[in-house]
């Protein structure tokens, strides 16, 4: 139960209000865990062979967790900025040793398979099975194949994407060629959007903001 409550130092960590320095989010983990995900035949990995600190218990908060969920989880009231925070991680590993939270690692959406009884894992028992689902089909950017991080997130952009039939009575000077799911697509940056056609398909789709920057970031 001590263990529980310590996993509280975590959310105060994350907003701000704790100066553990202990506490820390473990990206060369968090890295490694990947790589082990893209190897060839890998459906799981055991993060106690990957983690270089002691410690006992083990959680993954996930941004599908609803709020009571979590607060049943850490034996504490949660709020709402909390929960945001955690959100915005997709999916977090926290790890316990002592009763305190000494690391955490934020790793991409969906990308350990759980369901609600998989929520907490021990040292002993730390084998984490990968969600092989999320595994991006191959993308390339011009020649180059994307990694299955990157990959995915590719996807998921091109599944938000509202296609229009295309107009080729102005043809995009594209400043990349995006190949997915075997078609290619011309892919033009502005300062304001990204905008992709596909001949093959006949279709145009645009998309603006943030998503327009992720989207430059991962194929420039």
């Amino acid at each position: 139960m001590k263990a529980l409550i310590a996993i509280g130092i975590i959310f105060c960590c994350l907003v701000g209000c704790s100066s553990n320095a202990q506490v820390t989010n473990d990206k060369e983990m968090g890295e490694n865990i990947q790589k082990s995900f893209e190897k060839k035949g890998v459906s799981s990995v055991d993060v106690s062979k990957l983690s270089d600190f002691k410690w006992e218990k083990g959680y993954l908060l996930t941004n599908k967790s609803k709020k009571a969920d979590v607060e049943k989880l850490v034996n504490a009231p949660v709020s709402e900025e909390v929960m945001k925070k955690i959100s915005a991680a997709n999916q977090m590993l926290v790890f316990v040793h002592e009763g305190e939270v000494v690391r955490y690692v934020e790793l991409p959406q969906d990308f350990i398979a759980h369901d609600k009884n998989q929520l907490e894992f021990s040292s002993a028992h730390s084998e984490l099975k990968f969600n092989k689902k999320r595994e991006g089909k191959p993308i390339k950017a011009g020649e180059k194949k994307l990694s299955s991080e990157d990959a995915l997130t590719v996807e998921s952009i091109m599944k938000q994407i509202q296609w229009k039939k295309a107009d080729y009575s102005v043809a995009l000077d594209p400043d990349v060629q995006l190949t997915y799911e075997g078609v290619v697509y011309n892919v033009r940056f502005t300062a304001e959007s990204a905008e992709l056609t596909s001949k093959r398909r006949g279709v145009y789709g645009k998309v603006t903001g943030e998503t327009a920057q992720q989207l430059y970031d991962i194929l420039m």
